[in-house]
């Protein structure tokens, strides 16, 4: 089954990288990187395999020494202490360090929370006319944009009846 398998494989490669250069050949664009990609798919399937293969080779090879497992065994313990760390006496180790920063990690996002609500209550209408004063220096000037004799005459074309145009683009000296 396992040659069949990569016999299959290798002629998906074959067939598929055949066809690509075949299709590159007539112009077919499209085709050739259809099947360049099943080419790559093949390529990749077909060396996962054989990575896969030699994994299994080498772990079929290596038996433990027996003298060495035998030690291994002998040194576990009777029953395993999970909950080791818990216990009296290792309260001066930082065996609990990851619950404190999450705790804190816990904490520090409330009171950004805190911060946030209180600032946004904060707000007042002095802030708002202080920064209304600040913008008021690039705002439009009060009589409009000068302009010359010719951009004017411009504006005056069918359509363009806008009075905020006209506002704004009035000659020099008219109010």
């Amino acid at each position: 089954m396992k040659t069949v398998a990569w016999l299959a494989g290798i002629g998906t490669l074959v067939a598929a990288a055949l066809y690509m250069v075949v299709s590159l050949n007539r112009w077919e664009w499209n085709r050739a990187l259809f099947f360049g990609l099943i080419v790559l798919i093949a390529e990749v399937a077909l060396a996962t395999g054989l990575v896969l293969r030699k994994l299994g080779q080498l772990e079929s090879r290596s038996r433990p020494d027996p003298g060495v497992l035998g030690v291994v065994q002998e040194t576990r313990p009777a029953t395993p202490d999970r909950f080791g760390w818990l216990k009296d006496s290792a309260r001066g180790q930082m065996n609990v360090f990851i619950t404190f920063l999450v705790g804190g990690g816990v904490i520090l996002s409330a009171l950004a929370w805190v911060v946030d609500l209180v600032a946004s209550k904060t707000a007042t209408p002095v802030a708002e006319r202080r920064l209304a004063k600040r913008l008021t220096r690039i705002t439009y000037p009060g009589g409009g944009l000068v302009v010359d004799d010719m951009t004017v005459l411009a504006q005056d074309v069918p359509g363009a009846d806008d009075a905020q145009i006209r506002k704004l683009l009035r000659p020099a000296g008219a109010t």
